[in-house]
C-alpha cells in the first residue's frame, strides 16, 4: 500500500499549509480570468473539421476567394410581391451603404455599377433578338415612339425622381434591351428587368456590399452589424417606415455575428443548466452547508479558468465545439472527484471529530481511485486527437489537461478549503451533527444482489443480446446542415433567397485555375459549353457561372458576326443626334446637348466595337457579383452547379469527378457533399481508433494498480456492457452519429470506468470483502457521479449547435448504462465470484 502512504503524507502536508494552498490557487484563478478575457473563440465551423485533409482544404480554400465569406447581402422583403413599388428605398439603402466608412463598394443594379464597362460592351450581351430591338430603337421611328413613352411616364401621376434620372441618363432606354436579353438567358434566376436585383416573384430586392474588414474580425463584424442595422433603420423611417416592408441581411459577416450570438448562449445556457442542476444534486444527496456548495463552485472556477488558460497558452484561441462542450462537461467531471472527497472526509470527521485523521483517511481512501479515475479519464480526451477532426483534436488536449488540472485541485484546493471550514467540526460541512450515523440508501440492492445475482447477470445478458440487434439500425448523419445552429436569422434568410430563385440544395464549385489569361479563357469556354449540356441531360437543374456577365468567346464571336449583318445599313451619328434632338425638342425636353452627344457616340462606337470581353476586361468591374465567379488574385473562375430534385447521388458525382479530373489539375470539383464524402470515412476510423486506444490505456492503468488480469476484467464489465448498451439504445430511439459527436464514444470508456473502479475498490480496499459494504460506501457517490455527469452532459442538449447538442444525448444514455450495470452487474458477478475473493485477497 506504497500509493496510501504517499497520499497521507500528502494529507499531513495540505492540513500544515492549507491557508497558503487556498491563497497559491485564488492568485491562480485570477490571472487566469485575466487570461481569458484576451482569449478569441474561432466562429467558423470550418475550423473544427480535419486540418490537413485536401478536400477540406479546397472547400475553405473555395469559400475565401468566391465571395461566400467575406459579403454582406441586404435582403428587402416586400408583402403581395410588389417590391418594384420600393425602388426610392432600396436606392436610399444602397446610398447609405456607399456612404458607409466600413463598405467598401455596394452592387444594387447590375446596369449601375457596372454602367461603364456595359456601355463599352453591352451589344456583346445582346442575343439575336436584343440586337433586333436595338436596331429598332435607333430608327426615327424607334426614336420618336420611346421619348413619346418617356415624356408619358413622367407625367404620370405614379413618376418618381428616379424615373426623371434614369430617363435623364439613358433617353433611348438601350438598357431595356440589354435586361430583356439577361432575362431570356437567365430566366430562371435573379429579374433584372427593372435595372434591379430582384427574385422572379417580385416578392424581394437584394442588395451586394463587400465590407472593408474581415468576417473572422469579430469586433469588426459586431461594428458591422450596428453599422447595417442603424442604415436600414433609417432608410426605413426615410421611407415612411412602410408596414408591409422588411429589411434583413444574411452572408458571411452575419453568419459569424449569429454564430458568435449563439455561442455566447450556448455556453451561457449549458453552464447554468449544468451548474444548477449539479448544485442540486449536491445538496439533496448531502445536505451539504451553502457554504460547501460556494466551494464546490469556487473549486470548479479555479479548474475551468486554468484549463481555459492552458487553452489560451496553446492555441491562442478556441473553436466553438471546445468552448461550449468543455465548460458543461468538465463540470460533471470535476464534482464527481470533489464528492467523493466531501463525502469521505465528512464521514470521517463524524466518527473521529479529528480533521487531521479524517482528512488521512480520506485521501489515504479515495485518492487512489480518484487519481486511477482521473488518468483513465483524461487519456480518453487524449485519445480523441487520432481523429484528425480539428475540433475535436483541440476538444481533447483542452480537456485531458483540464482532468489533471481538476484532480490537482481536488487534491489540494478542495481538501485545503475543508480542512479550513471544518476547523469548528462537522456543523460547517453538513447539517448532521456530530456522531450522528450517517443514512444509507444500498442496503436494499445489496439484499437483493445476494438473492437475485444469477437472475441479475442473465437479465445482463439477454438485454446486452437484444442491444446488439439495435446497433444494427444505427445510422450516420452525412448532412452538414444538421450540425449547422438553430434559429440562425442569417441561414434561414439566405435559405429562404435560394429558395426564392429557384436554387435548391447545395451546390457543387468547378473552379479553374490558370496563371495564363490565355489558357484560363479558353478553358471558361469548354466549361461553358459543357453546363448547358449537363442540364439538358438532367444531371443538374441549373448552374451559375461568369457567362452570366462575360459571354464565353465562342457566344462574342457568334454575336460579333450577327451585329454586322445587323449593322449593314450604317447608322449615322449626325442623323440620330439629330432626330433625337427634334423629337426631345418637340415634347418639351431639357436635355445636356454635350451629354446627349457623349451618350449617342457611345453607343454608336458599342456596336461598331468588334472587341472581345476577356478577363482583363472585368478586372475593372468593383462588383461582388465578379467575385463570386473570378479571382484575379488567384488567376482562377468559378461555376456552380445545382442538384436536381434527386439531390446529388452517387453516380451523378461519379460523372463530374471523372470529367474534372480529365482536364487535368488545374481543375477541381469541390462542394458539401464531396466535403461528406471524403472526410466521413477517416472520422469513423479516427473514432474507432481513439476509442481503442482509450481501451487499452484503461487496461495498462487498471492493471497497473490492481496487478490482477482478473479485477482489470471486472472494472471494464460496467463500461463494456455500457457502451454495449448506449449503441443498441441508439439505434432504437433514432439517435444518428454524426460528425461531431462520433469522436467522444471514447469519453464513455473514460468517465464509464470510474465507476467499475469505485465499486472494486470500496469491495477490495477495504478490512472487510462485504458486497453490501462496498455499495454502501460507494454506491451513492457513483450514483450521484453518474448524476452529476448527466447533469453536465445533458445540457448540451440546450445548445442551439445542433452538431453540438448532439453530444448530449451520447454521453447521457452512456452514463446511465455504465452506472446502472457498475451498480447492479458488477455487484452480483462480484458476489458470484466472492469465494475467490476472499481466497485470493488484494
Amino acid at each position: 500500500m506504497h500509493m496510501e502512504q504517499f497520499l497521507k503524507r500528502v494529507a499531513y502536508g495540505i492540513f500544515l499549509y492549507h491557508k497558503h494552498i487556498v491563497i497559491i490557487f485564488s492568485l491562480l484563478t485570477i490571472i487566469s480570468l485575466i487570461t481569458i478575457f484576451n482569449m478569441e473563440i474561432r466562429s467558423d465551423i470550418i475550423d473544427v473539421l480535419p486540418a490537413k485533409n485536401k478536400a477540406v482544404a479546397q472547400f475553405k480554400d473555395v469559400m475565401e476567394k468566391y465571395g461566400t465569406v467575406d459579403n454582406v447581402v441586404i435582403v428587402i422583403e416586400a408583402d403581395g410581391n410588389r417590391i418594384d413599388e420600393q425602388i426610392d428605398l432600396i436606392e436610399d439603402l444602397a446610398k447609405r451603404l456607399i456612404a458607409s466608412p466600413l463598405i467598401e463598394y455596394v452592387d444594387y443594379s447590375p446596369l449601375k455599377s457596372q454602367s461603364d464597362f456595359f456601355l463599352k460592351h453591352f451589344p456583346l450581351f445582346l442575343d439575336e433578338n436584343g440586337l433586333k430591338h436595338l436596331t429598332e430603337k435607333l430608327t426615327p421611328v424607334g426614336i420618336e415612339r420611346q421619348i413619346r413613352y418617356n415624356r408619358q411616364r413622367l407625367l404620370s401621376p405614379f413618376s418618381s425622381p428616379f424615373d426623371y434620372e434614369l430617363i435623364a441618363k439613358d433617353p433611348l432606354n438601350i438598357a431595356d434591351s440589354i435586361r430583356n436579353s439577361f432575362v431570356r438567358s437567365n430566366k430562371n434566376e435573379l429579374d433584372l428587368s427593372m435595372g434591379y436585383y430582384f427574385t422572379p416573384d417580385y416578392s424581394t430586392a437584394l442588395i451586394f456590399a463587400k465590407p472593408k474588414g474581415k468576417s473572422k474580425d469579430m469586433a469588426f463584424v459586431k461594428n458591422l452589424k450596428k453599422e447595417l442595422d442603424s442604415i436600414a433603420a433609417l432608410a426605413m423611417k426615410g421611407n415612411g417606415n412602410p408596414t408591409n416592408v422588411s429589411v434583413g441581411f444574411t452572408g458571411g459577416y452575419l453568419l459569424s455575428e449569429n454564430v458568435r450570438e449563439i455561442i455566447k448562449h450556448d455556453i451561457i445556457s449549458s453552464s447554468a443548466v449544468s451548474v444548477f442542476l449539479i448544485a442540486l444534486l449536491i445538496w439533496l444527496a448531502y445536505r451539504v452547508r451553502v457554504k460547501i456548495l460556494l466551494v464546490f463552485g469556487f473549486v470548479l472556477l479555479t479548474s475551468l479558468t486554468m484549463t481555459v488558460s492552458f487553452a489560451y497558452l496553446l492555441f491562442g484561441n478556441i473553436n466553438i465545439v471546445t468552448s461550449v462542450v468543455i465548460i458543461a462537461v468538465m463540470a460533471g467531471l470535476y464534482v464527481d472527484y470533489s464528492m467523493h472527497t466531501v463525502k469521505r472526509y465528512s464521514d470521517e470527521l463524524r466518527k473521529y471529530n479529528d480533521p487531521l485523521q479524517a482528512l488521512e483517511i480520506a485521501i489515504a481512501k479515495t485518492g487512489s481511485a480518484i487519481i486511477l479515475s482521473g488518468l483513465t479519464t483524461s487519456l480518453s480526451f487524449f485519445s480523441i486527437i487520432v481523429t484528425k477532426f480539428k475540433g475535436l483534436y483541440e476538444l481533447g488536449i483542452v480537456s485531458g489537461i483540464g482532468v489533471i488540472l481538476c484532480l490537482i485541485t481536488t487534491l489540494l484546493l478542495m481538501n485545503s478549503l475543508l480542512v479550513w471550514i471544518s476547523k469548528y467540526g462537522l456543523q460547517n460541512i453538513q447539517f448532521e451533527k456530530p456522531g450522528k450515523k450517517a443514512p444509507y440508501g444500498f442496503d436494499n440492492l445489496a439484499s437483493l444482489i445476494e438473492k437475485k445475482h444469477r437472475y441479475i447477470v442473465l437479465t445482463g445478458i439477454v438485454l446486452v443480446i437484444v442491444a446488439g440487434l439495435g446497433i444494427s439500425q444505427l445510422r450516420f448523419d452525412n448532412n452538414p446542415d444538421n450540425l449547422a445552429p438553430k434559429d440562425s436569422s442569417a441561414i434561414a434568410l439566405g435559405k429562404k433567397i435560394s429558395g426564392k430563385i429557384g436554387k435548391k440544395g447545395e451546390p457543387l464549385t468547378i473552379v479553374i485555375k490558370n496563371k495564363d489569361n490565355n489558357a484560363l479563357t479558353a478553358d471558361f469556354d469548354i466549361l461553358e459549353k459543357v453546363l448547358p449540356q449537363w442540364k439538358k441531360e438532367g444531371l443538374i437543374e441549373d448552374y451559375h457561372s461568369l457567362g452570366m456577365l462575360m459571354p464565353a468567346s465562342s457566344v462574342q464571336s457568334i454575336r460579333i458576326d450577327k451585329r454586322k449583318e445587323f449593322m449593314k445599313s450604317v447608322f449615322s451619328l449626325d442623323s440620330i443626334e439629330k432626330t433625337v434632338t427634334n423629337v426631345l425638342e418637340k415634347n418639351n425636353f431639357d436635355y445636356d446637348k454635350s451629354y446627349l452627344h457623349k451618350y449617342l457616340t457611345g453607343i454608336l462606337d458599342a456596336l461598331n466595337n468588334t472587341e472581345f470581353i476577356g478577363l482583363k476586361e472585368i478586372e475593372t468591374i468593383p462588383a461582388p457579383m465578379i467575385s463570386r465567379f473570378y479571382n484575379k488574385d488567384d488567376s482562377s473562375i468559378a461555376a456552380y452547379l445545382y442538384p436536381t430534385k434527386r439531390g446529388w447521388d452517387k453516380q451523378t458525382l461519379d460523372v463530374f469527378q471523372e470529367y474534372v479530373q480529365s482536364k487535368g489539375a488545374n481543375w477541381i470539383l469541390v462542394g458539401k457533399p464531396i466535403l461528406v464524402g471524403e472526410i466521413k470515412s477517416p472520422i469513423i476510423w479516427g473514432s474507432v481508433l481513439a476509442t481503442a486506444l482509450t481501451i487499452f490505456s484503461d487496461l495498462v492503468i487498471i492493471y497497473w494498480y490492481f496487478r490482477k488480469v482478473w479485477y482489470v476484467a471486472l472494472v471494464l464489465l460496467p463500461v463494456i456492457l455500457g457502451f454495449v448498451l448506449t449503441m443498441g439504445s441508439m439505434g432504437y430511439m433514432n439517435i444518428p452519429f454524426n460528425f461531431i459527436n462520433i469522436g467522444t464514444i471514447a469519453l464513455i470508456f473514460g468517465f464509464g470506468v470510474d465507476y467499475g473502479i469505485h465499486v472494486m475498490q470500496a469491495y477490495i480496499g477495504e478490512e472487510k470483502m462485504d458486497i453490501g459494504n462496498a455499495l454502501r460506501i460507494s454506491g451513492k457517490n457513483v450514483m450521484m457521479c453518474a448524476a452529476t455527469t448527466i447533469a453536465g452532459c445533458g445540457s448540451l442538449m440546450t445548445a442551439k449547435f445542433t452538431g453540438i447538442a448532439s453530444i448530449g444525448p451520447v454521453l447521457t444514455i452512456g452514463a446511465i448504462a455504465c452506472a446502472c450495470t457498475a451498480l447492479i452487474v458488477l455487484p452480483s458477478v462480484i458476489y458470484l465470484n466472492k469465494s475467490r475473493f476472499q481466497h485470493e485477497g488484494f
